[in-house]
């Protein structure tokens, strides 16, 4: 191996089983550190591409491990989102095989995993979550100079028409079943997520200690773990703290029972009773649905109702303004609303 001074800086250059690697650095301390852990690597079958800008992971399963072990904000370890990831991640090195290296997939390769999925009878919106797991794994790559550029990302259309809530007789029917069956604990979980409109995995994560005393709201849980990496901070109703008092009494994670196993089971139970298992519409998750409809319903506030469900896009929000009549109701208003003045106006909306 030599260490040799060009120009300003310093060449790290040698030759391993017919094959020159080199680059340059600032120091000739970086240039050492990087031939050795590139002969280390080498001699360790890993595969490496000797024209990268710098020395890291190239094949899916090392990009993959890499951003599963990276914490949040850049990667997946300790966040809500990390099983679903790694489960994704197994999926995808599966198709296109763990050592495969991540410069060679392209758009086309790409549209052949979509119809893997396709084949496979996968949702658009599953579709789109696979490979939104695999464009941030390709975004941290990016950024770290281990592909000279991103590839191109199918759009999979989702078709967010079906979205429905909860009705107050619904809620209540499901009430009454969850008490009238000893189903209290469920019963607690249920309300809870009718008034937080929290993801699941979002209350899982929720220590007792980020249930406190707002000076201004008053109780509200304390988010710090969630889908889309910034904390928020939710108001709770007298009702919510209510079904979380007794159980964060005796756990430091509250909900933490309610995996989506044990939300499965008892969600069954609750659809047979009522006679909906063949409606799939009618899933546990339209909790968060029905939070996010009332907010739009009774307060008409569009940015209230993103911040409160921690959308990050304001498109999200939009959804649920279409499941409420109260925009059409005012606009309906506004023009049964008589004018006065030469120019028109109106002048007594609402």
């Amino acid at each position: 191996m030599a260490i040799r001074k060009s120009g300003t800086r310093f060449l790290a250059d040698f030759m391993l089983a017919g094959t020159r690697y080199r680059k340059q650095f600032a120091t000739t301390e970086e240039a050492e550190a990087w031939a050795s852990n590139l002969k280390l690597a080498l001699s360790r079958g890993h595969l490496v591409d000797k024209d990268s800008k710098s020395f890291n992971p190239l094949s899916l399963q090392e990009l993959f491990d890499r951003v599963l072990s990276t914490p949040a904000d850049e990667g997946w370890k300790d966040t809500p989102n990390e099983r679903t990831a790694r489960n994704h991640c197994y999926q995808i090195e599966n198709f296109f095989g763990a050592k495969t290296l991540i410069k060679s997939i392209n758009k086309v390769k790409l549209d052949k995993f979509v119809l893997h999925c396709k084949d496979k009878g996968n949702a658009p919106a599953t579709i789109k979550l696979k490979l939104a797991t695999m464009s941030r794994a390709f975004s941290f790559a990016f950024e770290r100079e281990l592909i000279d550029k991103k590839p191109f990302f199918p759009r999979i259309p989702v078709n967010n028409e079906r979205m429905v809530y909860f009705s107050e007789e619904e809620e209540v029917e499901i009430l009454t079943y969850l008490e009238e069956n000893g189903m209290d604990d469920f019963f607690d979980f249920f309300v809870w997520q009718i008034d937080t409109g929290m993801r699941p995995i979002e209350s899982r994560y929720l220590h007792k200690r980020d249930i406190k005393k707002d000076p201004v709201l008053g109780p509200c849980a304390h988010l710090q773990k969630t889908k889309n990496g910034e904390p928020r901070t939710i108001p709770l109703t007298r009702r919510a703290m209510c079904a979380v008092r007794k159980h964060k009494e005796s756990n430091d994670y509250p909900w933490a029972h309610w995996n989506k196993d044990r939300i499965r089971r008892a969600w069954d139970k609750v659809r047979d009773a009522l006679g909906r298992s063949g409606d799939k519409d009618f899933i546990f998750y339209v909790c968060r649905h029905t939070c996010g409809s009332r907010l739009i319903q009774r307060t008409n506030n569009l940015l209230l109702t993103k911040e409160w469900l921690g959308h990050k896009d304001i498109k999200q929000t939009l959804r649920y303004a279409r499941l409420s009549p109260q925009s059409s109701i005012q606009g309906l208003n506004a023009l049964e609303c008589p004018s006065t003045g030469g120019d028109k106006k109106v002048t007594n909306i609402l």
